[in-house]
């Protein structure tokens, strides 16, 4: 893996966040998303990998590389449904904001929210006492190859507040918790620089790179107590 993942600092604020206790309690756990869920460019390390000792049950993982919240439903919904998880921590999105393509991207924030509630209805028909925590989805820097010209399209940060607006109007409006890490990474990027973390501008690296994921995600969660 080129690096050691490093293990999370818990503060007793991340403790007390929501995340935290769902992760504790819960007999199953089901991470779904796209590549950084799955660890695809740096050596199989999801994000949440940092978050394990903290993760008392089982932990289901089903994520792909370039996965879309389109994709996601019309290709994984019955794996996802099957794994008959108490808790489903859905982190996806970027992909649908960065390739903008409609055959299989969401190419809206209500085709995006509209693919979820696929997801979580096909979840809570099996399973209606299963709790859920999404993610808003992933944020992406400037120079990353497989971007066209190796930059963003020109749009992308509106579509990621929308996104993200969206998706948290959402969870709001189910009870389902919702964490936007993007700020507090962003924030890191800015003090240091993003290649400390990432692997090629959009992936987090095996070690620093997926604890600061990890631990963004918890402390956001946090803020909002």
């Amino acid at each position: 893996m080129g690096q050691a993942t490093l293990s999370l600092d818990m503060t007793e604020a991340m403790r007390g966040s929501r995340i935290y206790r769902l992760l504790q309690d819960a007999k199953t756990v089901c991470f779904v998303g796209d590549s950084l869920t799955e660890g695809t460019m740096n050596g199989g390390v999801p994000w949440y990998e940092p978050m394990r000792p903290w993760i008392r049950g089982k932990i289901f993982n089903i994520s792909q590389g370039g996965v879309t919240a389109k994709s996601l439903t019309a290709y994984f919904l019955p794996s996802i449904v099957n794994t008959e998880a108490a808790l489903f921590i859905v982190a996806t999105g970027a992909n649908d904001i960065l390739f903008r393509d409609p055959l299989f991207c969401a190419m809206t924030a209500a085709d995006y929210i509209h693919n979820l509630k696929k997801l979580r209805d096909a979840v809570c028909t099996r399973r209606p006492d299963a709790k859920f925590v999404f993610i808003a989805p992933w944020l992406a820097t400037d120079g990353d190859a497989s971007l066209i010209g190796g930059e963003k399209p020109p749009n992308t940060d509106e579509l990621y507040r929308d996104y993200s607006a969206a998706l948290e109007a959402w969870c709001n409006d189910t009870g389902d918790g919702f964490i936007d890490a993007n700020g507090y990474i962003a924030r890191h990027f800015a003090s240091s620089s993003p290649e400390t973390y990432l692997v090629d501008f959009i992936h987090p690296n095996a070690g620093i790179g997926v604890k600061l994921y990890a631990e963004a995600v918890l402390a956001c969660d946090a803020e909002k107590l």
